[in-house]
């Protein structure tokens, strides 16, 4: 966890370790697409047909995102804008990997080198990564499940990430395989789907919401769509307008990640980022995360007493 408030740590635990990020990686994406955007490399406008989103969704593996995203946004075909705030208010995972496909997944790995995220590890597709132990069994023969977990425990990320940009290129471009009839999601190989999402540190993330913050750091048509995308949640409640002049945020969560980043500037001027990344949660714990989190960053934000407090414990 790491917690700046103007620029003075009032909380750091741990933050140079890198965790899984689960959905909160897609605030990368966001900022490679508003950097392609603001050099005119994309058209924010351009319209995408429903179709090319549905290659890349996998019902029942986004807790109802996309699903969600739809349902607000009814029509045949979307804005690449409107994709993008998919991703990020929604955290529909079709949107990200067409938007991952659309960019290209060397350019949005190049921006971790421009960013100096230095403990960021390599991002790839998030669907297709799903596949992958079907893809292994499949292909390899494999009939039980105590092998097939050996075989996944200790695969090399290099070969896993290969693995799925394969998968994702035959989602992309090739419709769906024989080895993609059937998901499995047994909780085993789901803890190392999870334990292998791209990962960073909440030290990577405060720099990344800093430079967000301080609103000066990216060119100005760059900015703003940032903001747009990444504050859309947030300012979705017109109230929070009242007190909050810039603000983002983006959380992601799997059956044992729970992680947030958000950054505010509140009307007296005060810039707020809080990071908090953590893993190998219990079902418990998570559930305990995903209710009270907003009241905690609600606190963090407004309450003097309660800042002084879980600073000096």
């Amino acid at each position: 966890m790491l917690i700046r408030r103007n620029k003075q740590e009032l909380i750091s635990i741990n933050h140079e370790t890198s965790l899984p990020l689960a959905s909160t990686v897609k605030i990368i994406l966001v900022i490679e697409f508003a950097r392609q955007v603001s050099i005119g490399k994309i058209d924010e406008n351009e319209r995408v047909p429903k179709e090319e989103l549905l290659k890349f969704y996998l019902e029942k593996t986004d807790g109802g995102a996309h699903e969600e995203w739809m349902k607000e946004f009814t029509k045949e075909d979307y804005s690449l804008k409107e994709i993008a705030i998919g991703m990020a208010a929604y955290s529909s995972n079709a949107n990200t990997d067409f938007l991952l496909n659309y960019l290209g997944i060397e350019e949005v790995n190049q921006l971790l080198e421009s960013l100096n995220l230095h403990h960021h590890s390599r991002i790839y597709p998030l669907v297709s990564s799903l596949y992958i132990s079907n893809y292994v069994k499949f292909n390899e023969k494999i009939t039980t499940k105590k092998e097939l977990l050996y075989r996944m425990k200790n695969m090399p990320i290099e070969e896993y990430i290969q693995y799925s940009l394969l998968i994702h290129n035959h989602m992309a471009n090739e419709g769906k395989k024989e080895y993609m009839e059937k998901l499995n999601l047994h909780f085993d190989l789901q803890k190392i789907w999870s334990d292998l999402l791209p990962s960073g540190s909440a030290k990577d993330y405060a720099s990344l919401m800093e430079m967000i913050n301080d609103g000066n750091v990216f060119e100005e048509k760059m900015q703003s769509c940032i903001e747009e995308i990444l504050g859309y949640s947030i300012f979705k409640n017109e109230k929070n307008r009242e007190w909050i002049v810039r603000g983002g945020m983006k959380g992601g969560s799997t059956l044992f990640v729970y992680t947030y980043a958000s950054y505010i500037t509140d009307k007296d001027g005060n810039q707020t980022e809080i990071i908090f990344l953590s893993n190998n949660l219990n079902v418990l714990t998570l559930r305990k995360l995903q209710t009270n989190f907003n009241q905690f960053v609600l606190k963090v934000l407004t309450n003097g007493e309660y800042r002084k407090k879980i600073s000096s414990e």
